[in-house]
Formats: C-alpha cells, structure tokens, sequence
C-alpha cells in the first residue's frame, strides 16, 4: 500500500478491524455491494451506509478451475457529513472492481469502481467501519450429471443455471418497466425484440426456483415473464445454457452469451 493510501485509510474510523481480518487493506476486488442505506440527521450531516460482501482471492484453485476464495466477511461502512456524491446504475447485483481512498482537503473520497451495477463517488467528513462479520459461503450445489440433449426436471435447470452462466458476458441492464397496478409500463415488444434476436431454437428454460422452472416454447415464455416479475426474479436460458436472458423485478433485464 503506498504512503498516501496507509494516510488515508488511517483516517478510517475503525479501519484496524478490516485490517486485524485480512491482514492488510483490501482492494474489495470482486466485492458485492449487497445493501445501501441513506439516512438524514437534525444537524445536516446525512449519511449513507453500505454492506459489502467481501474476500480474499487466493491463487489457488479449486476442482472446478475457480479461484479459492477465503475470509469472507460482510462490512458495513458508513460515510458521515457528506459534501459529495454521485450514486448510479444500482442494480439487483453490484459487484465491485475495486474500492478506491483519498484524500480529498479535509475530507475523504471513495470512488466506487464498477464491475457490475453499482458506480459511485462519495466524498465525506468521515468513514467509519461500523462492524465486519466472519461469514460461511452457502456451497454450490452440485451439477448432476445431465444430458443436455435431453429435458430436465426443475431442480436441474436451476442448478445447471447457476453453474453454466458464471462465464458469460452480460449487457448494460435495459429498462423494460413492470406490470402491476401502481406501473403498467411492461415493453413487452422491445423484450420479445431481444429475445428473438438472441434465442435460435423454439424452445427456452424458464428459470425460476428449484421447484418450478420447466421446459417452455419462447412465446409462451415471453408471455409470462411480465406475471412473473410481479413476484420473482426470472432467466431465460436456452437448452444448451449459452445464451441467456435476466429479467429482475425491479423491471430491468440484460442478454448475454458464454463467454469463448
């Protein structure tokens, strides 16, 4: 870490918590933005508060080919007195290139590098570490073993979801709108239009949970996925799980194909 940087961070209320755990100052590479609350004060220094899921990346690899990734942690880190902020693109995932502190006169500035969703500037009178807690990763399921050629039961598609989209490059999120009482602004022709772009083969996985994803003809899907965004997030696989779309219902949604 350069000199400037162990200044800044020294200024970091709390920081020897994050340091005592990792050993060093992270660079939150790969870090999940998870939670962002904004809160105002009687005195005029509002504040906003984010929940990081965070670990080391080790060189080691697993059975998989994925890196091992150790000392998971969740960190809440709030910003005090802010005097600037540029919050865009929060996302149903917001996932981190890096975290950046610096000096900024009497304040401190965080430059929040985007890999996914989330890009943020904040500059603020102070940064406290309001807690960091040890956490267990949830294991991946197992991918059984699967004839791709051959239709699968729920439990399958969903699990060969999580596994075969890790190494895909996904598009921007697009704005599709929603479908409910308070907004009924659903495109559905701009969806139809990028599935059809997308997808060559009649048919689509429609992933929504371990019970309930099934075997379904595109247009069948396309017409139900408005319905279900009332409740639930949905993917849009083809069988071969190499091209796919997110839906979230927050009423946004991005294509993406594997990755070569």
């Amino acid at each position: 870490m350069a000199d400037s940087e162990n200044s800044v961070i020294s200024r970091i209320i709390n920081s020897e918590v994050v340091l005592q755990h990792f050993g060093y100052w992270p660079s939150f590479h790969d870090a999940e933005v998870t939670k962002t609350t904004f809160e105002t004060h009687p005195t005029g220094r509002y504040s906003v508060t984010f929940v990081f899921a965070a670990f080391e990346m080790t060189s080691e690899v697993d059975e998989r080919g994925y890196y091992k990734l150790i000392k998971h942690c969740n960190l809440e880190l709030q910003f005090i007195g802010i005097e600037e902020i540029d919050f865009n693109y929060f996302s149903f995932q917001n996932i981190l290139f890096g975290l950046e502190f610096e000096e900024a006169g009497s304040n401190i500035r965080c430059i929040f590098n985007a890999s996914v969703g989330l890009e943020a500037v904040i500059a603020a009178e102070e940064v406290l570490v309001i807690s960091l807690t040890p956490t267990v990763p949830i294991p991946d399921e197992s991918l059984e073993e699967t004839d791709l050629n051959e239709p699968m039961d729920a439990k399958n598609i969903f699990i060969s979801s999580e596994h075969r989209l890790r190494n895909f490059d996904w598009s921007e999120m697009i704005y599709i709108g929603l479908d409910h009482e308070q907004a009924n602004e659903y495109q559905a022709d701009k969806v139809a239009k990028y599935a059809h772009s997308l997808f060559d083969e009649p048919e689509v996985y429609v992933v929504i949970g371990r019970h309930d994803s099934h075997l379904s003809t595109l247009e069948e899907a396309l017409k139900k996925v408005s319905t279900l965004l009332k409740t639930t997030d949905v993917k849009l696989c083809n069988t071969l799980f190499t091209k796919a779309m997110k839906f979230n219902k927050i009423g946004v949604m991005s294509y993406g194909q594997k990755r070569n």
